[in-house]
């Protein structure tokens, strides 16, 4: 309410602001009146331009300045994309095993499912190393014994002549290592079968 005469006021009265306007030497005055170390020289009052493209024939600083700067982020961008291609190239994930492969990639694949395989059933008996430590040590030491069996096969493959055959024994080795550990998994669950139903 407040607001809407304040409103109608100036517009009742326009004529009336719009009467005074300022002298032509107010600033001139303002200006004398300022102490002397505010006011700047009749040099600064002049503007100074520094050219920043190429005014004269000479390329000038900043010029020079931008264009190695976009030159050095291109070559970062460059090499950062280098870098992730070869990473995504050398750093895939392996689904084979690259010395069987060489003789038959299917038997390569098939031998890393094997591996895979294996690895997890080793690391489902190792959580009875702390409860049962004489029983593990002697499972260890069956799959041990043919772990060995398999390295020396798998070092023998490049230079023996037969290498479908030896890729065939790696092979049934890695079937024989993960139907020991398939049996000393179900003797795993039978020795702890009745240590729980005890307990309930």
């Amino acid at each position: 309410m407040k607001k809407d005469r304040i409103e109608r006021f100036i517009r009742d009265n326009r004529e009336e602001f719009d009467a005074f306007e300022p002298p032509l030497g107010l600033w001139a005055d303002i200006e004398r009146r300022l102490p002397e170390a505010i006011l700047p020289d009749a040099e600064e009052k002049e503007a100074k331009v520094i050219p920043l493209g190429n005014v004269t024939g000479n390329r000038s600083w900043m010029h020079f300045f931008v264009e190695k700067s976009w030159r050095m982020a291109a070559g970062v961008v460059l090499l950062l994309g280098l870098g992730f291609v070869a990473g995504q190239y050398f750093m895939k994930p392996r689904y084979t095993d690259p010395i069987i492969a060489q003789v038959s990639p299917e038997e390569g694949k098939m031998a890393f499912r094997y591996a895979s395989l294996i690895e997890t059933k080793r690391s489902e008996i190792k959580a009875i190393e702390t409860s049962n430590p004489q029983l593990y040590r002697e499972f260890a030491s069956e799959i041990e014994q043919l772990d060995k069996d398999y390295q020396n096969l798998r070092s023998e493959l490049p230079q023996t002549p037969n290498q479908n055959e030896l890729v065939e024994a790696m092979i049934q080795n890695l079937q024989l290592q993960l139907d020991i550990l398939n049996r000393q998994l179900q003797i795993i669950n039978r020795i702890s079968k009745p240590s729980h139903e005890k307990t309930i």
